[in-house]
C-alpha cells in the first residue's frame, strides 16, 4: 500500500469518529464507480483502531483498483476476492458467502452486517463484501500447487537443494500442463471422473500405441496422475478439511513389470572401459571423478556430487563417505551455511560407505569433493552420458552412468556379502528391524576390499 510519513493518511474526522478518505485514481473514476472520492464511516473514536482498519482499507483499494488496471477477469476476480476479505476485516466481520451466511449466521451478527450497510453513503463493494455476494475464486490445480508448496508441503520442501526443488517442481507443472492440454482448463471443483479417465485414456494410447509410435513406460503415465491424485487430495484436506472427498484420480494407473531399470555393465566392461588409460581420458576430470568414485561406493550421483570437505572423511582410520542431508533447521550446520539445504532419497539412504580401490584414489585427489558439480547431479550425469555414448563406451542404449550402481550391487552379490549388509552399504531398507551397525565401517571396508578391481593410477 502507497503511505507517506503522515501516520493518519486517508484518515478524517467527522464529530468524534474517524472516517476513512481517500481520492480515487483519475482514470479509474468511471470503473471505479464511486465518485472522485471513497468514503467510509469506520465507527470509532479511537485512533489506532482507526488506522488498523484504513490500513485494510486501503490495501483493499489498492487491488481493486490494480485488478481494473490489468483488465484481466482470472486476476481481476481474486482481486475483488481479496478487497472483499480485507473490506469485511475492516469492518470486523469474517468474510463468508451470502449461503454461508444464510446458513450459519446468527441474528446477532446477520442485523450487525445490516447495520453496517444501513447508511446511503456505503460504498457498492462494501455492501457486496458484508452480504457475501463477491463470488469466491474458483481454484485450479496450479493454485493446489502454490497452497501446498506455501502450506502442508513448506517444511518437506524447506530441506530440498535448488536443483532438487526445481526438478521436484518440473514434475507436477509438467502433468498440470498435459492435463490442460488434453482436458482442458477447469476448477477443481468441477473436475469428474471422466476428466479423470479422459486423461488416463490419453496415457493408455501413449503406453500401448495404436500405431508404430514409441510406446512410453507405465511410470510416465503413474507419475503424472499420481501428481495430480495428490494435489487434488490436499487442495480440498488442507483448504476444506475433506480429508474424505471423492478424489476423481483413484484407482487410475498401471501395472509396472520393472522394465525401466537400468542393466548393469559386465565386470569386465568396467575393467576394460573405465580402470585403463584411454577411454575416459577426454572426460573432465570432475566428471570422471563422479564416475569413478561410483565403481567402489554404489552411490546415486546426486550422492556423489552432494559430498563436501566434511562428508569426505579421509583422516579417520577407516576412510569413509557420509550420505547426510543437510537440513533447514540445522542452520548451524557448516555444509548446510556454504551449500544450503540438501534432502536424501531415504531414511536408508542416511550411510557412511567405506573407500577402497579407485573410489578412494578419487577423493585423495578430490578432498573437498566437486565443486563443478555440486547439487548439480543432472549436469554431471548428462554430461557423462553424453560422453559415454559418443565414445562408444555403453554397451547397449539401455545402459547409463546409472548402470554403474547396479554393477556394484551385482558385483556385491558375486562377492556373498549378506543380505543386511549390501542393503546397509547401498542405501535400501531392510523389511526386518535392523540391529547394530552391520559389523562396523572398518569389517565393511574389508568385504569391499575383497571385490575391489584393480585400476591404473593415471586415470584418476
Amino acid at each position: 500500500m502507497a503511505r507517506s510519513a503522515h501516520n493518519d493518511l486517508y484518515l478524517i474526522k467527522r464529530g468524534q469518529s474517524w472516517v476513512y478518505h481517500r481520492r480515487v485514481p483519475t482514470l479509474l473514476l468511471e470503473a471505479d464507480g464511486r465518485g472522485r472520492f471513497v468514503r467510509q464511516a469506520l465507527g470509532t473514536r479511537d485512533l489506532a483502531v482507526a488506522r488498523k482498519q484504513r490500513d485494510l482499507l486501503a490495501a483493499a483499494d489498492d487491488e481493486l483498483w490494480s485488478s481494473m488496471t490489468l483488465q484481466t477477469n482470472l486476476d481481476g476476480s481474486r482481486a475483488k476476492y481479496a478487497a472483499a476479505l480485507k473490506r469485511v476485516r475492516a469492518l470486523g466481520f469474517g468474510y463468508a458467502t451470502a449461503d454461508e451466511i444464510g446458513r450459519s449466521a446468527t441474528w446477532e451478527e446477520l442485523s450487525s452486517r445490516l447495520e453496517s450497510i444501513l447508511p446511503t453513503t456505503t460504498p457498492k463493494e462494501v455492501e457486496q463484501a458484508v452480504l457475501g455476494t463477491i463470488e469466491k475464486p474458483r481454484a485450479t490445480f496450479e493454485d493446489a500447487l502454490r497452497i501446498y508448496t506455501e502450506g502442508p508441503g513448506k517444511q518437506k520442501l524447506a530441506n530440498k537443494s535448488k536443483d532438487q526443488l526445481r526438478i521436484w517442481k518440473n514434475i507436477p507443472k509438467r502433468a498440470i500442463a498435459r492435463f490442460h492440454e488434453v482436458v482442458g482448463e477447469k476448477a477443481l471443483a468441477d473436475i469428474d471422473r471422466s476428466d479423470a479417465v479422459r486423461f488416463y485414456r490419453y496415457w493408455l494410447g501413449r503406453i500401448v500405441p495404436d500405431d508404430d509410435a514409441a510406446a512410453m513406460h507405465p511410470s510416465s503415465g503413474n507419475r503424472e496422475i499420481g501428481e495430480l491424485r495428490k494435489l487434488y487430495r490436499e487442495y480440498f484436506s488442507f483448504e476444506h478439511n475433506e480429508k474424505d472427498r471423492l478424489n476423481p484420480f483413484m484407482q487410475l494407473s498401471f501395472a509396472e513389470d520393472g522394465s525401466d531399470t537400468r542393466p548393469p555393465f559386465q565386470t569386465s566392461w568396467l575393467a576394460d572401459k573405465f580402470l585403463k588409460p584411454g577411454p575416459l581420458s577426454g572426460l573432465n576430470s570432475e566428471a570422471r571423478g563422479v564416475l569413478l568414485a561410483m565403481i567402489e561406493t554404489g552411490c546415486r550421483p546426486s550422492e556423489i556430487c552432494s559430498l563436501t570437505k566434511n562428508t569426505i572423511v579421509l583422516d579417520h582410520e577407516t576412510p569413509h563417505i557420509a550420505i547426510r542431508p543437510r537440513r533447514a533447521n540445522d542452520r548451524k550446520n557448516a555444509d548446510f551455511a556454504e551449500h544450503g539445504p540438501r534432502e536424501v532419497k531415504s531414511a536408508a539412504s542416511v550411510r557412511s560407505i567405506p573407500l577402497v580401490g579407485v573410489s578412494l584414489a578419487v577423493f585423495q585427489k578430490f578432498p573437498d569433493g566437486f565443486s563443478r558439480y555440486m547439487d548439480k547431479a543432472g549436469t554431471a550425469s548428462q554430461t557423462i552420458n553424453s560422453y559415454l555414448d559418443e565414445n562408444g563406451l555403453l554397451p547397449t542404449p539401455a545402459h547409463t552412468l546409472y548402470s554403474v550402481r547396479h554393477t556394484f550391487e551385482d558385483r556385491m552379490k558375486t562377492a556373498k556379502i549378506d543380505y543386511e549388509v549390501r542393503m546397509g552399504i547401498f542405501g535400501h531398507s531392510v523389511s526386518r528391524p535392523s540391529y547394530g551397525e552391520g559389523g562396523g565401517l572398518d569389517w565393511q571396508q574389508s568385504l569391499l576390499h575383497e571385490m575391489a578391481l584393480p585400476f591404473d593410477p593415471t586415470i584418476v
